[in-house]
């Protein structure tokens, strides 16, 4: 795993990923797995907004959003954008793998 997808990074995604969960369960869960990995009420609630503090992570989550949609068209300028902001092919490849884990871990 690269330094992208750190403990912080995976949980803004799954927050990012799963923020559309009905089940308060399973979202404090995350909030939980969030707040351990070090991420703060603010970053959390960002996380949740689609977004994040960070420019890299906040192009990871974007990516990673677009990946869950599904539209060749949205992903692909996802993917644009992220390497021209310098993030590597070989990161988002990384990233639509993880991506795919979090959404069949949550039975999506």
């Amino acid at each position: 795993m690269t330094d992208l997808l750190k403990r912080r990074t995976r949980s803004q995604l799954k927050l990012a990923l799963l923020n559309d969960c009905a089940c308060l369960k399973t979202l404090a869960e995350l909030e939980h797995d969030a707040r351990l990995s070090g991420l703060t009420g603010a970053e959390i609630d960002a996380a949740l907004g689609g977004r994040s503090f960070e420019a890299m992570t906040s192009v990871a989550i974007s990516f990673a959003c677009a990946a869950k949609g599904g539209e060749p068209e949205q992903v692909a300028a996802a993917r644009a954008r992220a390497m021209r902001l310098g993030m590597s092919g070989q990161e988002l490849d990384e990233i639509a793998r993880e991506t795919s884990r979090i959404l069949v871990e949550a039975g999506r």
